[in-house]
């Protein structure tokens, strides 16, 4: 993915957090077992990196 988005010139990112599983911003998740868990930090942050796109992509 990575080469082919450099390779078009395309203006992308990719935001990783870790130490999170899937459904990571799901204040409910709570099943390690499934894969399943909250990370309260991460939501944030996912939260506010996502405001933050949406501000640029409306600007």
């Amino acid at each position: 993915f990575a080469s082919e988005m450099s390779a078009r010139k395309a203006d992308w990112e990719v935001c990783a957090y870790g130490g999170t599983v899937h459904a990571f911003t799901n204040p409910e998740a709570n099943d390690a077992a499934f894969g399943t868990v909250y990370e309260r930090r991460a939501d944030q942050r996912a939260r506010d990196r996502a405001r933050d796109f949406w501000r640029e992509c409306f600007a």
